[in-house]
């Protein structure tokens, strides 16, 4: 789930090279937290946040083929 995270995301920020994925285990699943150049932010949340709904709809979607459930936060972002 993380490289198709990575992809995705990849593909709509101007800064790729900035586009960092951790995940996290926790009592519900493994939580992805997404960090990304400060410029790109407003490219990944989108107007009204749907852009980034739309990308945790993708990877949940994709995750429920498995045992383990995914979901994504976005953290504060890079310099």
């Amino acid at each position: 789930m993380t490289e198709l995270l990575e992809y995705m995301v990849k593909s709509i920020v101007k800064n790729p090279d900035d586009v960092t994925i951790a995940s996290e285990e926790t009592e519900r699943g493994i939580t992805l937290h997404l960090k990304v150049n400060e410029a790109d932010m407003g490219q990944v949340i989108g107007k009204e946040g749907r852009i980034i709904n739309s990308l945790r709809s993708i990877i949940k979607s994709a995750s429920r083929d498995g045992e383990i459930s995914y979901s994504v936060e976005v953290d504060e972002p890079t310099e």
